[in-house]
């Protein structure tokens, strides 16, 4: 089957500027992103992995272009978007859409579901108001919420789970190309987060939208993307298949993120889990060479140095000097 690119991003780039004064009257800048570099394949989900702080959510909102890149392109559909002026990137909004993470801070709580899932196809100008009612209907029936009980209820009427759908229904009424979905299901009771992430996932595949799935959690992957890439200190560190980077973790940080994972077995009761110490480097002052370095078991002098992006197996890439 020939796959078509929805999304190419080149050696992007996001720092944020710290202000004159506050260190000895210098510049100093927070490289959130730091030349990250992939394609998107049109109707393609990709979960991006990574710890807080490593600089997810700040890229998921790059290439939603809600920050000006610092650096490096976006390429959409074959469109270079990368320094358009607000103002002409009105059609860029209609064709993506945004799943936040915390459902109730998203919601307006003067409005009513119906009101909140309209707004978007009245700012669009789709339909008349007839029109709208039924695609409103059809959204929450493709979330699995009855329009009948819903329609006309607040945000604060709404269980977590339900306000999460809610806010997914919200993210696809215009049947957008590009979906960055940030930690949807974290705010969620572990009872209803798969069955919200089916629910997305049958969606995402009904429509044949391209999503980037934005998590801490390596265990909720499996059910929803096609590939992982697995995000360090601004620096992606390995891209892959999902089930080849769930086989074979190749990342001594990938390994660690597993290593971390709860296992409920009850042999394992009395196991230490052994994880790196320290915490994420500085984005201000980032180590030199691999931002792993410091918390890295096999690191040698050679980690000094920038290391590259090594192709162990087909489609299978690592940024590191010695894959496992």
């Amino acid at each position: 089957m020939i796959k078509m690119i929805l999304l190419e991003v080149k050696d992007l780039k996001k720092y944020f500027p710290i202000k004159k004064g506050i260190f000895g009257g210098k510049t100093y800048y927070v490289r959130a992103v730091d030349e990250i570099s992939f394609d998107l394949d049109k109707g393609e989900a990709v979960s991006l992995v990574g710890e807080s702080g490593s600089g997810k959510t700040t890229l998921g909102k790059t290439i939603l272009r809600l920050y000006r890149p610092t650096g490096g392109k976006l390429i959409f559909d074959g469109k270079d978007i990368t320094n358009l002026a607000p103002k002409k990137l009105k059609w860029y909004r209609r064709e993506t859409g945004l799943v936040q993470q915390d459902p109730f801070g998203a919601m307006p709580p003067h409005f009513t579901i119906y009101r909140i899932l309209e707004e978007p196809l009245i700012v669009n100008k789709i339909g008349d108001k007839e029109e709208r009612r039924e695609i409103v209907h059809k959204i929450l029936e493709e979330v699995q919420l009855p329009p009948e009980e819903f329609t006309f209820k607040y945000p604060h009427m709404l269980s977590g789970g339900q306000l999460q759908r809610i806010a997914i229904a919200r993210a696809i009424i215009l049947e957008p190309k590009l979906v960055i979905a940030d930690e949807p299901v974290s705010m969620l009771d572990a009872s209803v987060r798969v069955d919200v992430l089916n629910i997305f996932r049958r969606i995402q595949e009904k429509y044949k939208m391209s999503t980037v799935y934005i998590t801490h959690d390596l265990s909720t992957t499996r059910y929803f993307s096609e590939k992982i890439f697995i995000m360090y200190a601004g620096h992606v560190v390995e891209r892959a298949s999902t089930q080849e980077i769930l086989n074979h973790p190749s990342h001594p940080y990938t390994q660690a993120l597993f290593e971390a994972i709860p296992n409920p077995d009850p042999k394992n009761r009395f196991k230490l889990r052994e994880v790196p110490p320290g915490e994420p480097p500085s984005l201000i002052n980032p180590p030199k060479g691999c931002r792993f370095r410091p918390r890295c078991p096999i690191a040698t002098e050679k980690c000094e140095r920038e290391p590259p992006e090594v192709e162990i197996s087909p489609n299978h890439f690592v940024k590191c000097w010695y894959p496992q």
